[in-house]
C-alpha cells in the first residue's frame, strides 16, 4: 500500500485515478479545485465503501 497524493480529484480523469487507486488498497489524498466537489467526492467514496 501507498500513500499517494491526486490533485484534480473533483472531476473527470482525476476523480476516477483517485478512485480507481483507493479500490485497489492505496491511502489517496484527494485533493479538489472547490468545495461542492469535496462534497460530491465525499459523498461518492461513502457509496463505494471507500
Amino acid at each position: 500500500m501507498k500513500k499517494i497524493l491526486i490533485t484534480g480529484a473533483g472531476s473527470g480523469l482525476g476523480r476516477g485515478t483517485a478512485i480507481g487507486l483507493a479500490q485497489a488498497g492505496h491511502q489517496v489524498i484527494a485533493a479538489t479545485q472547490i468545495w461542492p466537489q469535496v462534497t460530491e467526492l465525499r459523498r461518492h467514496v461513502a457509496e463505494l465503501g471507500l
